[in-house]
């Protein structure tokens, strides 16, 4: 064919409901294009609350990870004097020193630095010690909970329980990977 069909896709993906899309979001839309018209309505914008994003909120980022970042991305940054606070620099130069490149492939539970840095801080919040060789960095909690579902859910007879109500993306990755829910 010329390109995807519903009834040629997997049926597990087509049955997963996740909200980050779907019909409340198509609502949205339309209601912020009628808005943007001027159409009249009882209230002057949209709040999107079907994901985590307290920045589309007015929530300012972390700085101290933007600022690492930037001097990560552009190396030559760290010998310049261009205002970074101290412990910035000081976590860039940790970094660079550790990795080859932030463009490089790392390990595949992460890079070990930031894995001890990760591990030290669950120790110091929880008074229980933690270890880096048991830190699996992910890239959002969207690809670290379908990875541990992937471990976990070996098919119709693996259910798995969640809190109602639960964040769409336990349904759809359980959906996904032919268990239920319970």
């Amino acid at each position: 064919s010329g390109g995807m069909v519903l009834e040629e896709l997997n049926p597990l993906v087509v049955k997963a409901e996740y909200a980050v899309r779907g019909r409340l979001l198509d609502r949205a839309v339309e209601l912020e294009k009628a808005l943007k018209a001027g159409e009249p309505l009882p209230f002057k914008q949209i709040v999107r609350c079907n994901i985590g994003n307290p920045q589309a909120l007015g929530q300012k980022p972390l700085t101290f990870v933007r600022q690492t970042l930037s001097l990560l991305m552009n190396p030559a940054l760290v010998e310049m004097d261009l205002g970074y606070p101290s412990d910035v620099i000081e976590r860039a130069k940790a970094y660079i020193s550790s990795v080859p490149s932030v463009g490089a492939y790392s390990e595949s539970q992460g890079i070990a630095l930031v894995r001890q840095h990760v591990a030290e801080f669950i120790s110091a919040r929880d008074g229980y010690p933690a270890h880096p060789e048991d830190v699996f960095l992910t890239d959002g909690a969207s690809a670290g909970v379908k990875a541990l579902m992937q471990l976990l859910i070996r098919g119709p007879h693996d259910a798995v329980l969640v809190p109602v109500p639960q964040y769409p993306l336990y349904s759809a990755t359980t959906t996904i990977l032919n268990g239920p829910l319970a």
